[in-house]
């Protein structure tokens, strides 16, 4: 009635392997993820993900667990992982 796509027809999603965390979103609780997360809002909870980027408007309340990591925004937590990248904004 409101689609005009056939019933067998597949819908492609966009499975690039990041997630975005935009910056008016704000996530209470743990985050964990296999893939990338990229960060540009608020997490109060600890983070578990393979490869991180914290963008400046990012922060991060909670400890970090990843393999990569790129900081450019705010982290209130202990941070462990095997690649850490601190940019010239970063505040830890």
């Amino acid at each position: 009635m409101f689609s005009s796509k056939k019933k067998n027809q597949k819908v492609n999603l966009n499975h690039s392997g990041r997630s975005l965390i935009g910056e008016t979103l704000h996530i209470e609780g743990d985050l964990r993820s296999p893939g990338s997360v990229d960060v540009a809002g608020l997490i109060n909870g600890n983070v578990y993900v393979s490869n991180m980027k914290l963008f400046e408007s990012g922060s991060v309340r909670g400890n970090l667990e990843v393999v990569k990591l790129e900081v450019d925004g705010h982290v209130e937590g202990k941070i462990i992982g095997d690649n850490i990248i601190l940019g010239k904004n970063a505040v830890i």
